[in-house]
């Protein structure tokens, strides 16, 4: 059961897409102490989110879609909780694909969900593309993550009534979200000053993506989780998904 929470739409907040020219010095300390802390906390620690896997995948169709229903547990995990926590952006990517009987892929789809924790007024936000879901408490956003529905997979189109199919789902964690990168980089390099005819003056020139090799993991900034498989089915036993 999702948990409840308030769907109004809001306008799309700053802490979503922040324009370079407004972060004065002291908010571009705040960021790189932000991006340290957590990556520090990180390293020291030795996080591993052991307890997120995906639990089970439900095939489903809408209209002229094939989606799945996702159940997982222990989402967003302590990396992204703690990065959230320190006002940066993470990001949940599930790469889902359409496999016919030989497990060959015959459709594919990325959904991201960028999460976030709103600093002033202390709530969590989750939001997929347009979409933006908040939550009061960490709780609520738990059970939003445990039960992910409607999740698009692939034109209902690709399916051969005389073959079947199942769906497979990814899971991979960022706790800094991949689109957010550059912008929070642009953020703290600031801006050029020119100094002679060639020749420039950057105000910091500060790498996010070594900030975290450095001090968050040394294989990349990202957690893979795992695959799951649906059970196998046909056209005619593609249930529609429930409301």
């Amino acid at each position: 059961m999702r948990a409840a929470h308030d769907t109004r739409r809001r306008p799309v907040r700053s802490r979503w897409n922040r324009p370079s020219n407004r972060w004065s010095r002291p908010n571009k300390l705040c960021l790189l102490i932000a991006i340290l802390t957590a990556s520090i906390a990180f390293a020291a620690d030795n996080v591993v989110d052991d307890g997120v896997r995906v639990v089970s995948v439900a095939p489903a169709r809408v209209g002229d879609l094939v989606v799945c229903r996702l159940a997982t547990e222990g989402l967003p995990g302590a990396k992204l909780l703690q990065s959230m926590r320190s006002g940066l952006v993470s990001a949940i990517d599930l790469d889902l694909a359409l496999l016919d009987g030989r497990d060959k892929v015959v459709g594919e789809n990325r959904v991201s969900l960028q999460l976030a924790f709103d600093l002033w007024e202390e709530v969590f936000a989750v939001r997929d593309r347009d979409r933006e879901n908040r939550f009061a408490s960490y709780d609520d956003l738990l059970r939003f993550l445990s039960s992910l529905d409607r999740i698009p997979v692939a034109p209902v189109s690709l399916l051969d009534p005389k073959s079947r199919y199942r769906v497979q789902i990814g899971l991979r964690l960022h706790p800094i979200a991949p689109s957010q990168r550059d912008r929070v980089e642009e953020a703290i390099a600031g801006d050029r000053y020119r100094l002679g005819k060639t020749e420039y003056r950057q105000e910091a020139t500060v790498s996010l993506g070594r900030l975290i090799r450095l001090f968050y993991q040394k294989d990349g900034d990202s957690d893979w989780v795992g695959e799951a498989r649906s059970v196998w089915f046909t056209l005619e036993e593609l249930p529609d998904a429930q409301d």
